[in-house]
């Protein structure tokens, strides 16, 4: 059999990764089965379980994947704006799934948040990203209470909380079918929320 290169696997894994998240997004992930990601991306079943044991770790290889880039792709943006209070309203506005490929990242994502209610040591590594991105948010918030944007008597661990669950309460909305006008409005209605919040003295 002929080597492959580095990179011709990883474009591979990639496929892989790609057909999943079709598959998980369309069917969920517990009706989607192994044999559905090898007819989807298209190689042969032995193909797949060289780069993977099995759909539990397509599944979350798929999450790792896609919130990396996520967050990789976030911290970039935020680095380039200076205030504090302007990187908390692009977080709030480029992290909702207008487009298609975030939709369907989106179903994948909540669908973690169950799986992990019985699977423990997915738990813990959910639990774990979530934490660095909670973390982001309050040393934005601190660093706005540092410069005079956010009132600085706010208590920012109870700030972020409410960042979130804020953030997460639109994130549902958009699962359940809300179109993107109700979703703006939703949007402007947050922003208004925790900005009043922030720098209310």
């Amino acid at each position: 059999m002929p080597k492959i290169s580095d990179e011709a696997k990883e474009q591979r894994r990639d496929k892989i990764l790609q057909a999943a998240l079709e598959c998980f997004s369309t069917k969920g992930y517990y009706a989607s089965t192994v044999d559905d990601i090898v007819k989807s991306c298209g190689l042969s079943k032995g193909a797949v379980y060289n780069y993977f044991k099995g759909k539990e770790e397509i599944f979350l290889s798929l999450l790792e994947q896609r919130s990396e880039t996520i967050l990789h792709d976030l911290k970039e943006r935020l680095a380039e704006i200076s205030s504090p209070l302007e990187k908390l309203k692009y977080w709030i506005r480029t992290d909702i799934p207008y487009n298609l490929e975030k939709k369907k990242f989106m179903h994948v994502h909540i669908e973690s948040w169950l799986y992990a209610t019985d699977a423990p040591h997915v738990q813990k590594e959910l639990k774990a990203r979530f934490d660095t991105l909670y973390q982001l948010t309050e040393e934005i918030i601190k660093e706005g209470q540092r410069i005079g944007e956010i009132n600085p008597e706010i208590d920012s661990d109870s700030a972020t909380a409410m960042f979130w669950s804020l953030h997460d309460g639109i994130w549902l909305h958009a699962s359940i079918g809300y179109d993107e006008e109700k979703l703006e409005k939703r949007i402007i209605e947050m922003e208004k929320t925790m900005l009043a919040y922030l720098t209310t003295s």
